[in-house]
């Protein structure tokens, strides 16, 4: 049984360590000005979540969507332990299972975990990922990026890797793909700031891929195939915002579904 196991919270801690520290310098003034022009050209999203005039920014203190997923971590890695394992062996990506027509495990292989410390370790990457996305493009895409990254890993496993597998760092790779594509995408609005997040980002996927290539239980292929996965959704429907004739911000996603 392979694992996907992710340590993507080094680089994003170490950055948020520093965006604290850097508070009214000229990354914060990026981030700032941002903030306003978007509170003036497309509203802002209300507290309980839901947005307002197009606005896909909620700044939800409730972190709804990220805390549901790692409530369902821990109750699937529950349901391995309280079925003695028969769950595992019921929702596990098994290539043959896969091919007899078991899709459903390319997506409930996500719930899964190979123990508590590839529990503990993707939960906490999920923890630090998840919460910044849920900000910036709102709990329904944090769903559907998670989904559908999670589907992708576990696909390009099946074709790539005959290895059964569990674990969420696929999908939580491709979290971190939809950020790196928001960070990259505005990186002329949000300063410097988008520049150091995108070099955490790529410590922490070069950290993944050394360990990976070192460890011969770490699924790379699903990791790979999240952050595709990932990449694709956030650059077609995530945040896309451009400057109108009179310089203001407007999101344009490339696919809207608003």
């Amino acid at each position: 049984m392979r694992a996907t196991t992710t340590f993507l919270s080094i680089g994003l801690s170490s950055s948020h360590s520093r965006r604290k520290g850097e508070r009214g310098g000229k990354g914060e003034r990026s981030r700032n000005t941002i903030r306003s022009e978007r509170n003036n050209s497309v509203g802002i999203g209300n507290n309980n979540g839901n947005n307002t005039n197009n606005e896909p920014f909620t700044n939800d203190p409730k972190r709804r969507a990220t805390d549901t997923l790692l409530l369902s971590l821990l109750a699937g890695y529950s349901l391995q332990l309280l079925t003695r394992q028969k769950a595992t062996a019921a929702f596990a990506k098994v290539n043959e299972n896969v091919s007899n027509g078991q899709y459903y495990r390319l997506i409930t292989s996500a719930f899964l975990h190979g123990g508590l410390l590839h529990l503990f370790v993707n939960m906490y990457s999920l923890n630090a990922i998840g919460s910044t996305i849920e900000r910036i493009f709102g709990k329904t895409h944090v769903y559907a990026t998670f989904t559908l990254s999670a589907m992708s890993g576990n696909i390009m496993s099946y074709k790539m890797s005959k290895y059964p597998a569990v674990g969420a760092s696929g999908a939580i790779f491709g979290l971190a793909g939809a950020f790196a594509v928001y960070l990259y995408r505005h990186k002329d609005v949000l300063g410097s700031g988008a520049e150091e997040q995108l070099n955490a980002l790529g410590t922490s996927l070069m950290i993944n891929a050394v360990y990976g290539a070192t460890s011969a239980r770490v699924d790379n292929w699903a990791h790979f195939g999240g952050l595709v996965g990932g990449c694709v959704y956030a650059y077609l429907f995530g945040p896309n915002f451009k400057r109108d004739t009179f310089g203001r911000l407007k999101n344009r996603p490339i696919v809207d579904l608003r």
